[in-house]
């Protein structure tokens, strides 16, 4: 039997695709009319109205664009606002009700070498080594970001007696022990009195919680952990002072927050006569309030102590994240850390003699600013820092700051006596609270479309319904035509099964 087919003209073609797709256009405009003649949006039913003249409804559709950039210039006017300032700075003066902490106390005696013990080493290394040490013990004691250019380096082979690793507890053993006699308090409070290793080499450390933690006979205890046990005063307890008799002939006394640690350029006090020095301190107390700590850090823009960024340190403060960037900047330079800094595990002590590494470059890492030609023989920079804004730290929500005040001194003969006291109980703080949030922007924006297009959240879930429509219908239609398409190859299928059959 003869089959006819009959083949479709181009031109026919194209003018029913053209029809269909025309006609498809119109449903959607006809649609859309429809839908926007009902809505609740101020402005969209005269648009989409067809009985009222074509200049009404332009001038309608100029009035709905404008109101529309008006919203978007203010709401991003308010959104500026909470990205850039969501936090104000209130003052407080309730101070009956507060505790302020008493500063921490560091002590760096400019002769930190105990002679007893130092005596010990020379003799053992002797009778052990054949060498006489002495010199070498003294560069590892005297050593410091500080003191760089004191350096009397012994020969090759007498550096490999002492493992780098071995310095940091050397120099503890050799450190000047704090006598008993030495403090006397007031009152009869419990403080803590802690060796800690420091820019400045090793220092005593008096009423500090964070102290411990730079001990290097406890930087490979892993039970050890950040604990408050500083003391704090009230405004009853005004006379409260630490006193020292006789610590050492001379030293460099630094007064900081309890949770911070002293940098290289922190401003001392140097006690190097004989008599009594007196001074007190200024607090400058600031608190966070409790919705602070619910708000990203970007919007914040600083940092609570459990907020860590290093596995060096437990806890978060903005010098020791400066000098976690500055250790970072040393090992990219240098290939090796300090011993005067804790090192994790993957970073190499230096000996002695790489020690001229950290002289050579040492403007750069104590400004934290690294030269266009230092720069130029990395590839990688990410560890160079430009200046010590490139570090990324963020101030502490909450710190006490410390100046020192009112100092006086008297001679005395074979004493040296210091006292550090409060000058004055503060009758302020500040307190960072959150002055506008999501929650203010949320409204401001409602009260902004409401006021413009008079929209609510009703309204904007209609337009949105409406949009979400039309592509649901287009996927509808899709998937329809698909399953017509599977149906009809099936159907020559079963007319063959049936034949056989």
């Amino acid at each position: 039997m003869l089959k006819i087919t009959v083949k479709e003209k181009p031109t026919f073609k194209r003018k029913r695709d053209n029809y269909a797709r025309k006609l498809k256009t119109q449903k959607l405009i006809n649609y859309l009319q429809s839908e926007l003649r009902s809505s609740t949006t101020h402005g969209l039913p005269y648009i989409a109205n067809t009985e009222i003249h074509w200049f009404e409804r332009l001038f309608w559709a100029a009035c709905f664009i404008l109101s529309c950039a008006i919203i978007f210039v203010l709401l991003t006017s308010q959104y500026t606002r909470l990205v850039e300032a969501p936090i104000v700075n209130s003052v407080e003066k309730d101070y009956l009700n507060w505790n302020v902490s008493y500063p921490a106390i560091v002590l760096c005696p400019v002769t930190k070498i105990d002679d007893e013990v130092f005596a010990y080493y020379i003799n053992e290394t002797l009778n052990r080594t054949g060498y006489n040490l002495e010199a070498y013990y003294s560069a590892i004691m005297s050593v410091s970001l500080e003191a760089l250019n004191v350096l009397d380096l012994p020969p090759p082979e007498i550096l490999e007696l002492i493992k780098p690793e071995e310095y940091a507890t050397i120099a503890v053993d050799l450190f000047k022990k704090f006598k008993n006699t030495t403090l006397q308090l007031l009152l009869n409070w419990p403080i803590t009195v802690d060796t800690t290793m420091t820019e400045m080499g090793l220092c005593h450390i008096i009423n500090s919680n964070v102290a411990i933690l730079d001990d290097p006979t406890k930087w490979s205890d892993s039970s050890v952990a950040y604990a408050k046990n500083n003391i704090e005063l009230s405004v009853h307890d005004i006379d409260f002072f630490v006193q020292l008799l006789n610590y050492t002939d001379v030293f460099k006394i630094y007064t900081v927050s309890p949770d911070e640690v002293i940098l290289i350029g922190t401003p001392a006090l140097t006690f190097e006569t004989e008599g009594f020095l007196s001074f007190g301190v200024q607090i400058t107390s600031t608190r966070a309030s409790e919705d602070i700590k619910d708000i990203p850090l970007q919007l914040r823009k600083c940092r609570f102590r459990n907020e860590v960024t290093s596995n060096r340190y437990p806890i978060y403060s903005y010098n020791r994240c400066l000098i976690d960037c500055r250790i970072k900047m040393i090992f990219k330079l240098c290939d090796c850390i300090p011993h005067f800094y804790k090192p994790l595990a993957h970073e190499r002590i230096c000996n002695l003699a790489e020690l001229e590494c950290l002289l050579e470059h040492k403007k750069q890492i104590t400004t934290l600013s690294t030269y266009n030609e230092t720069m130029g023989r990395y590839e990688n920079i990410d560890d160079l820092p430009r200046s010590f804004r490139d570090c990324g730290c963020l101030g502490n929500c909450e710190e006490d700051v410390f100046k020192n005040d009112r100092e006086t001194y008297l001679p005395q003969e074979a004493m040296n006596r210091v006292r550090v006291s409060v000058s004055a109980f503060p009758k302020v703080r500040v307190m960072r609270e959150i002055i506008f949030s999501f929650y203010d922007l949320f409204l401001r924006s409602g009260g902004v479309v409401n006021l413009c297009i008079g929209a609510s959240v009703i309204s904007i879930m209609e337009l949105l319904l409406i949009a979400l429509r039309i592509p649901i219908y287009e996927i509808m239609q899709i998937v329809k035509g698909i399953w017509r398409r599977y149906k009809k190859s099936q159907l020559p299928r079963l007319s063959n099964n049936k034949k056989q059959m």
